[in-house]
């Protein structure tokens, strides 16, 4: 009896270590979570691309993403054919923002850059409420979608584990008898903290008033609407 009885209390203290351990585990996304809605209400994100390259210097993530979508010497652009990029290097990597929402890298661009052991994610909100979450690592594309809050249920397969805890907090269920009423938090808040877990890159609003000064002849012309979108994206 007294041995059934230690095995109950151990099996006891032992899920209670796990609930301990879950609720630790969600108090760290809220709180990640909160930090980025917090900068994005501070600096009134509205549209905006964010890319957030560890392991990585301000030059290499510049050449990657000016190779695919710099303008061409020459090249007649209408002023909503063109955007411009920042890129600051940050504690753990580099941080590149442009403030139309429509000009995101490509899926290639990201693979590209996270070769070599790297890691790699892009956020990007536009007029057109088009919320992007995109990452890969070493190489490869973990994951990637035009509209990542909205993915159907079955395709939620597709979100890296490490990433669902977070995923979840922004996913709208379109099934629902009322999408509407889902757990109300700031999806670009949400997505900034996924970036922060795929890269280990944490960002701070300093980092991010950073770039947004830098003087006009530090930001880097590129065309808009060079990304691949969502074919490129299940590719």
């Amino acid at each position: 009896m007294d041995h059934e009885w230690d095995g109950e209390r151990h099996d006891q203290m032992h899920d209670q270590a796990d609930d301990q351990a879950d609720e630790q585990v969600d108090d760290r996304e809220e709180d990640r979570v909160a930090h980025y809605t917090a900068i994005a209400d501070e600096l009134d994100f509205e549209t905006l691309t964010v890319l957030v390259v560890a392991g990585a210097r301000a030059e290499e993530v510049r050449s990657v993403v000016l190779a695919e979508a710099a303008p061409a010497e020459g090249e007649d652009l209408e002023d909503d054919e063109v955007s411009a990029y920042a890129f600051v290097e940050v504690d753990g990597g580099v941080l590149a923002m442009e403030y139309t929402g429509f000009a995101d890298p490509t899926v290639a661009a990201l693979t590209r850059l996270s070769a070599d052991g790297r890691s790699v994610a892009v956020v990007r909100d536009n007029i057109s409420a088009h919320l992007r979450f995109g990452c890969a690592r070493d190489g490869a594309l973990l994951f990637d979608d035009d509209e990542f809050a909205f993915i159907e249920a079955d395709d939620r397969t597709r979100v890296p584990d490490e990433l669902r805890p977070l995923f979840d907090l922004a996913w709208v269920d379109l099934d629902a008898d009322d999408p509407d009423e889902h757990d109300d938090r700031n999806p670009i808040g949400v997505a900034l903290a996924m970036a922060e877990a795929v890269t280990g890159v944490d960002l701070t609003e300093e980092d991010f008033e950073r770039a947004m000064s830098l003087p006009r002849s530090e930001w880097h012309a590129v065309r808009t609407l060079a990304y691949g979108g969502p074919a490129e994206s299940q590719g």
